[in-house]
């Protein structure tokens, strides 16, 4: 298959490195230094204590690419739509858009620009990094994509790039409820988000402290309460093994979201506890926790 990886961050550069790797014709669509380094002496791929130089190109201009099967879509969420725009030149009839941001919104963004036909949910459940341009990390013990069509079918064209996935070591769901995969990730990475945000702290921090917990806990419920207002069907367990998936994770693991705050750089608040707040909003469903964190940290957005 022919791939492209919109926006290959630590996640994108890492997916994209994993297929390059089983024999797919991979494009990663990044800038800055990142870019700067892979055009120079090719990307290395570290996973699992393991090191080795992957076999993949990189640009800034998607016109260099062409039209491709897949279109990983990893761009942070507040540059979505301009990066949807800068997309058109890599995508045809027969081209797949698979979102795999945080939020739950991509898809409806993309569906602004493209025809409906292209556009799939996805999510993932993937921890990697950038530790130095040109080097891609792998930082978790499990690395999974979760994506579908949004009408729930099972398709030909979903099924291959299932099969791809899975021969590339990514452990691979093919849904169908895609909706109810996006807003079960988003009811824990947002509330995590937010309260490991608003503390300054690694995710260990706040669930090992009784109260902060607790906040995250309240944070998942109110997200679990907008969706079914929404008519989005999820498990009675979804914050259970929300918080479960919280607490796997290495103490000093830091969010998306904090380190971006740390790191000067845009926030997408908006996109997260905002559309929590903004959707209980509108839906009449109270989300007191949300509603702080999106007030509290918004004096700290830097936009664009």
């Amino acid at each position: 298959m022919k791939i492209a990886v919109m926006g290959a961050g630590g996640i994108g550069s890492y997916l994209g490195a994993l297929l390059a790797c089983a024999g797919h014709t991979v494009w990663l669509v990044c800038r800055g230094e990142h870019l700067k380094a892979i055009q120079a002496n090719g990307l290395t791929l570290q996973r699992r204590g393991t090191s080795r130089a992957v076999p993949i190109q990189a640009t800034d201009n998607p016109g260099d690419v062409g039209a491709v099967d897949v279109v990983i879509v990893a761009v942070k969420l507040y540059d979505l739509e301009s990066a949807a725009q800068a997309m058109r030149p890599m995508v045809d009839s027969h081209t797949i858009l698979v979102p795999i941001q945080n939020g739950v919104t991509s898809h409806e963004v993309l569906q602004n620009v493209f025809d409906a036909h292209n556009v799939l949910g996805g999510t993932v459940f993937i921890s990697a990094a950038i530790p130095e341009p040109g080097i891609v990390l792998g930082r978790g013990k499990t690395d999974r994509l979760v994506f579908g069509e949004l009408n729930g079918r099972r398709s030909d064209r979903a099924l291959a790039f299932q099969q791809a996935c899975n021969a590339a070591d990514i452990d691979t769901v093919l849904s169908t409820d895609v909706l109810s995969a996006m807003w079960h990730k988003f009811t824990g990475v947002t509330s995590v988000g937010a309260i490991s945000t608003l503390a300054r702290q690694g995710v260990g921090y706040i669930c090992a402290d009784e109260r902060l917990n607790h906040l995250m806990m309240l944070g998942m419920e109110e997200v679990m309460a907008v969706a079914a207002r929404k008519g989005i069907h999820l498990p009675d367990d979804t914050v259970a093994k929300c918080l479960a998936f919280a607490h796997s994770v290495t103490y000093g693991a830091k969010v998306s979201l904090l380190e971006d705050l740390e790191r000067g750089k845009p926030l997408e608040l908006d996109w997260l506890s905002g559309h929590v707040a903004k959707l209980g909003e509108s839906l009449g469903v109270p989300t007191p926790v949300h509603s702080m964190a999106y007030a509290c940290l918004a004096p700290f957005n830097r936009t664009r």
